[in-house]
C-alpha cells in the first residue's frame, strides 16, 4: 500500500506539464485499492495497479529524457500487486509453514529483482543513441531478455 501511495508523490515531483493529472490518476489507484483490501476483492488489484501505472505514464508526458527510475517504479508496482494479493489471500485461521513463507518470500524477491534488472536493461537500450542503429539495439534487447529468461529458467529448476 505504501509503495502505491509514494507513486503520486514521485509523479508530482517530476514537474511535467501533466504532472497534476498524473498525480491525480496515480492517487486514484491508491483509493481504488483501499476498499479492495478491506473487502478482500482480488479483482480490484489489477485496476489499482493499472491506474497507478497510467498516472505515472501521464505524469511523464512531454519529457524528452528517459526516466532512469522507471524500472524501479515497474518493480515497485509488481511488488505492490503481489503484496496486495498476499494480503487478500491471507487467512488468520490457517497457520502457514515457516518454510513455505520463506520460499514464497524468496521467490517474490527474485521476481522483483529480475523485473528491475530487465527494466534497467530495457531503459538502457532505450537510452542508447540512434547512432548505434536500430538493429544493434534490437539485438542487445533480445540478448538481455533471453539471458534473464535463461537465468529464471535455471533458478526454477
Amino acid at each position: 500500500m505504501l509503495l502505491l501511495a509514494a507513486l503520486p508523490l514521485y509523479v508530482a515531483a517530476s514537474g511535467g506539464r501533466l504532472a497534476k493529472a498524473g498525480e491525480a490518476i496515480a492517487a486514484l489507484g491508491v483509493v481504488v485499492l483501499l476498499p479492495g483490501l478491506v473487502l478482500r476483492l482480488p479483482l480490484v488489484i489489477p485496476w489499482a495497479i493499472g491506474l497507478s501505472a497510467a498516472g505515472y505514464v501521464v505524469g511523464r508526458e512531454q519529457h524528452a529524457a528517459v526516466d532512469g527510475w522507471s524500472s524501479v517504479v515497474g518493480a515497485g508496482l509488481l511488488l505492490a500487486a503481489e503484496l496486495a494479493a498476499w494480503s487478500i489471500d491471507h487467512d488468520r485461521r490457517i497457520v502457514s509453514e515457516r518454510t513455505l513463507v520463506a520460499r514464497d518470500t524468496l521467490r517474490l524477491a527474485a521476481l522483483v529483482a529480475a523485473a528491475a534488472l530487465l527494466g534497467f536493461v530495457l531503459v538502457g537500450a532505450a537510452a542508447v543513441s540512434s547512432a548505434a542503429g536500430l538493429l544493434l539495439t534490437a539485438i542487445g534487447v533480445v540478448a538481455a531478455v533471453s539471458a534473464v529468461g535463461v537465468i529464471l529458467r535455471l533458478a526454477r529448476e
